[in-house]
């Protein structure tokens, strides 16, 4: 069996690898789009909040109302801030799983290249293997023509 033959298992295995850690990049890629979308959505939920408290009468408003303002406020800058540390780590999850995907690329493509190389040898060592019998061919042609 040739050496590019034997490589054949090789390369499908680097191909499933590849493909399989773009599989994982593109999840761990919609989880990071989620959660930035659960981040936006809290932010721009805080802010209609406070929008909405500015269109009132600030005056008008009791103390325990105020202190009430506050303490949603606090709770929904801790989930906003538990939020972002989410989306923090889903970007180094996505980083990773990048070099992951990287790695097992590369490793596809070298052992691409060493198949073609394996190819390559492979076909020139037939050609001077086929041009070999010709000329012993020819030669034994030439030979005989100029026994008789």
């Amino acid at each position: 069996m040739s050496r590019s033959r034997k490589l054949n298992p090789v390369i499908e295995m680097a191909r499933k690898t590849t493909e399989d850690e773009l599989i994982k990049l593109g999840e761990t890629n919609a989880l990071l789009q989620q959660e930035q979308g659960q981040l936006d959505d809290l932010i721009n939920y805080r802010q209609d909040y406070l929008n909405r408290f500015r269109q009132g009468d600030p005056t008008l408003m009791s103390a325990k109302k105020a202190l009430d303002l506050r303490a949603f406020l606090a709770q929904l800058d801790q989930a906003i801030q538990a939020q972002q540390n989410q989306v923090t780590q889903s970007e180094t999850r996505v980083q990773h799983q990048q070099k992951n995907w990287m790695e097992a690329k590369n490793k596809e493509q070298a052992i691409d290249t060493l198949m073609e190389r394996y190819k390559s040898d492979e076909l020139h060592q037939q050609q001077r293997h086929e041009q070999r019998e010709n000329d012993e061919h020819t030669n034994a042609m030439w030979l005989r023509r100029h026994k008789s």
